[in-house]
């Protein structure tokens, strides 16, 4: 009997050290590129963008006005006084420009800032995914990157994991 009982268990655990690991990949730049989140967090700063632009061309317009207002008046002056009228106008200007690159220059950090985290919620879904669904391994895949060769349709879980995470992010917001 206790041969019998030995064997068994020996078999259920050589059969369990056979079963092969579930595994699968992701697209990662279409898992990313679709991921709602990033879809939001781009549409914010494009309004963002829009804004700037219009603020920019604004200036722009204000400074040809002043140009030609200052060149109206330069005319006038001896070089002497033209280079003292023109020198407060040219630092005005420096300043603008250097407040709407540091304004630029805050813009882009805050949108990378954003997106990168928007990344990490990915790759934090598709391991908590994974771990949920009994995936050993995920690999992931990209046209830049492609660290998947082949992989079958079957095994393709860019769709599956894109809704649940698309439905994740509604349902959190």
């Amino acid at each position: 009997m206790k041969k019998i009982i030995l064997s068994a268990v020996a078999l259920i655990a050589l059969a369990s050290c056979t079963q092969p690991e579930k595994t699968g990949f992701v697209n990662n730049s279409e898992l990313i590129n679709e991921y709602q989140g990033k879809k939001d967090i781009e549409d914010k700063f494009k309004l963002r963008d829009e804004a700037s632009k219009k603020k920019s061309d604004s200036l722009g317009q204000a400074y040809q006005m002043e140009v030609a207002v200052l060149q109206q008046k330069l005319s006038k002056m001896s070089e002497q006084q033209q280079q003292s009228a023109a020198q407060p106008f040219q630092q005005k200007w420096q300043m603008i420009e250097q407040q709407m690159k540091t304004e630029q220059q805050q813009f882009q950090t805050q949108f990378q800032t954003e997106i990168d985290s928007s990344i990490v919620e990915v790759v934090d879904f598709v391991k908590e995914y994974a771990e949920t669904n009994g995936y050993s391994y995920v690999f992931g895949t990209s046209d830049a990157s492609r660290s998947v060769m082949y992989g079958k349709e079957a095994n393709d879980l860019t769709d599956e994991v894109l809704e649940a995470l698309n439905a994740s992010y509604t349902k959190e917001k």
